[in-house]
């Protein structure tokens, strides 16, 4: 491991796929966890203005951007979403760079769909993780996540597929099957990480 005292996980796939719950259960297991998404949401408060500028007020709620709004028109067109990764994705890898090179030791579980097209990120990271998945078992998850079904597909479509992702992926984590047995896989790959420092 290149890291010393610090050992930095990535853990990407297509929505839908479990990598907030993996991350989660590494968190639980010792891990320091850190969200793309949430500091996606930061990042976008840094760029409000020059969204309003593309898209209109109707994008805001109150003094925030209304992620539904922003997520449905985005995925909608790709020549908006092009414009949204152009603005948001330069500061959003500088930010978790920074927040990952403020620890000094512990394990640090980076959760990000676009680990796999982030180099930038991947070079940093000790390992990467991708957690797969059938494409109706992620469906049917989002979908209970109170996501319209057409949006589903419009961003699965928009993500690369898990046969490009897993040339990048140090373990595979399959995730078709019960919670339980989840955790358990994510257990043995933890405790596999570790004894490999």
């Amino acid at each position: 491991m290149r890291h010393g005292e610090k050992v930095i996980i990535g853990v990407g796939g297509n929505i839908g796929s479990g990598k907030t719950v993996v991350s989660r259960f590494f968190e639980e297991f010792g891990a320091i966890y850190l969200s793309a998404d949430e500091i996606g949401w930061e990042v976008l408060r840094e760029i409000k203005d020059q969204l309003k500028g593309r898209f209109g007020e109707v994008i805001m709620d109150g003094q925030d951007i209304d992620r539904k709004k922003i997520q449905n028109m985005v995925f909608s067109h790709n020549g908006d979403l092009a414009f949204l990764n152009r603005l948001s994705h330069p500061l959003l890898k500088k930010k978790i760079l920074e927040k990952i090179s403020k620890f000094t030791s512990g394990t640090i579980v980076i959760d990000a769909a676009l680990l796999f097209d982030w180099p930038e990120i991947l070079k940093e990271i000790d390992c990467s993780i991708l957690v797969s998945s059938s494409d109706e078992k992620k469906e049917e998850r989002a979908v209970n996540n109170g996501m319209d079904k057409q949006l589903f597909c419009r961003i699965l479509r928009s993500q690369q597929n898990e046969a490009e992702m897993s040339k990048q992926a140090t373990y595979i984590i399959n995730n078709n099957g019960t919670v339980q047995e989840l955790k358990e896989q994510c257990s043995r790959v933890f405790e596999e990480i570790k004894n490999d420092r």
